[in-house]
């Protein structure tokens, strides 16, 4: 059997499993699920490079370490609802939105609980990109772009941890907590909402709040919208069309978040301001640290003086003797 055939029915059988798992399942958005599905693609995918499987390992297992930390970490510091942040929230909103706030306006003027819209299953699924979509970015790269899969890996790595610390040092209430407890006009969780009603199953409770694995009050900044802004950036110099594409995604999944009720408009502008802090961080200022270190290290060093050839009187400039 030549090593096309093989890989041809390796990608097979692959994608049989993972449809299979997902129809008895659910969507593995879990993050161990996830990262499993993924590398077990790498793998098949790299059938005959199978010398850089313990490599990808490497390379994969310690931004997996982190995910699964972040994730305990997250709820560890959690704070009572009432003692999380919301007044710049809501100020900072009413002030964007004439006096209201935009999430409360949308959802009176664009959702009827009783009524599914079009738009809202397209918000649906563009929140549930977030579960993936960096993850699968990160595969191509590895795959087919290697050499800017480390400073891809280091981009998400910061953002993640510029958030995690926020939300240690501002607990913050998302809009349907902040309604829920009388801050403002209630609002709904649309997304929660779609899911129930189109019935599709997830291989993990993404709303669990009883293990501790979940901050209801871990909303500011939205790593929902830091991580579509940081691919925008990323990708910023590939061309116009991936300006385009990743600018509206950025843009649909602000929309969904807002008119969603999972996050304030202040949520999205942190996490913009986050990635780009980020962005700036890891791909420029820290590359160009680098080359000014390596010009530094070339230039090479004055020779020392020789004796007898200290300057134009030679060794006599230093002679106290008559000549």
């Amino acid at each position: 059997m030549s090593w096309r055939t093989a890989s041809m029915l390796a990608q097979a059988g692959y994608l049989a499993a993972l449809i299979i798992a997902t129809v008895a399942t659910g969507l593995p958005l879990e993050h161990a699920q996830l990262f499993f599905w993924i590398l077990l693609g790498l793998v098949v995918v790299s059938l005959r490079a199978w010398r850089s499987w313990g490599r990808m390992l490497l390379e994969w297992l310690p931004l997996l370490a982190l995910l699964v930390v972040y994730d305990y970490l997250r709820g560890a510091v959690s704070v009572a609802d009432r003692q999380a942040h919301v007044a710049a929230q809501l100020d900072f909103d009413r002030w964007l939105g004439g006096g209201h706030v935009p999430t409360v306006w949308l959802q009176q003027h664009l959702y009827d609980p009783g009524h599914l819209r079009w738009y809202d299953v397209g918000i649906w699924c563009t929140y549930l990109t977030h579960f993936f979509t960096i993850w699968i970015v990160a595969a191509v790269l590895w795959k087919v772009a290697h050499q800017r899969f480390r400073a891809y890996v280091s981009l998400v790595v910061m953002v993640t941890l510029m958030a995690f610390v926020t939300y240690w040092l501002y607990p913050a209430q998302p809009p349907w907590l902040a309604g829920d407890l009388g801050e403002m006009a209630s609002v709904d969780k649309i997304v929660p909402a779609v899911w129930d009603h189109l019935g599709v199953l997830v291989a993990a409770d993404l709303f669990e709040t009883g293990d501790g694995l979940v901050n209801l009050v871990a909303a500011m900044p939205s790593l929902h919208a830091a991580y579509p802004a940081m691919l925008l950036l990323f990708f910023w110099s590939s061309g116009r069309w991936w300006r385009i594409g990743f600018g509206l995604y950025t843009l649909a999944m602000g929309f969904s978040l807002v008119y969603g009720g999972e996050h304030f408009v202040l949520d999205i502008v942190v996490g913009w301001l986050y990635a780009a802090i980020a962005f700036a961080i890891v791909m420029v200022a820290w590359p160009a640290w680098r080359r000014a270190s390596r010009a530094r290290r070339a230039v090479p060093a004055a020779p020392a003086p020789v004796p007898g050839q200290g300057g134009p009187a030679g060794d006599h400039a230093l002679d106290p003797t008559p000549v």
